[in-house]
């Protein structure tokens, strides 16, 4: 469903737009796994975080896409032969670790800069990844809520949201401006 925008100079009629918002309100909720969203610091329903999310999406403020791994392909990430960083990550169980420290050493042997829990305008992701004359990444492994990726879509700039699920797809959310 996702990366398919609305044009903003189209005049549609309301049932129209608010079908697409439904669509990509239950697109979201049925590819990212949340945890009940008790880092919202007000009372916001599940249902307006999605709504607003979904109208980015559509107004083309974000694109969103599914990346599904194929049958061929064993892994989003390159195996590295050196563990580029030793230090133990200290959150997340077994599944949450390996693949933070998969996806670390993914990125540097590719030279990029990875900084483990940065800071967002709102949380930490799991994973931050810079590099000249690249969008920042950042990058959640496992669950997040959709708070935490509204009020950072929202605020932030020029940046590319990974969302990993699981080993089998990931949401990739870029915000060009």
């Amino acid at each position: 469903m996702a990366n398919k925008k609305i044009n903003n100079n189209q005049a549609l009629p309301w049932h129209i737009v608010e079908n697409k918002i439904i669509s990509e309100m239950n697109w979201l909720m049925k590819n990212i796994d949340t945890y009940k969203d008790k880092d919202c610091p007000i009372d916001v329903c599940k249902s307006c975080l999605l709504r607003k999310i979904a109208i980015m999406m559509i107004s083309g403020q974000i694109q969103a896409t599914k990346l599904n791994k194929t049958s061929t392909l064993k892994s989003f990430w390159l195996k590295t032969k050196k563990n580029y960083k030793d230090k133990k990550i200290f959150h997340g169980k077994d599944w949450h670790q390996k693949t933070m420290r998969i996806i670390e050493n993914h990125y540097l042997s590719k030279g990029y800069q990875v900084i483990r829990e940065q800071n967002l305008h709102w949380g930490r992701a799991d994973l931050g990844v810079y590099k000249k004359n690249k969008l920042d990444l950042f990058i959640e492994v496992g669950t997040t809520s959709f708070y935490k990726i509204w009020y950072n879509l929202q605020t932030m700039h020029k940046f590319v949201y990974l969302i990993i699920p699981n080993n089998d797809y990931l949401i990739e959310f870029i915000k060009s401006e």
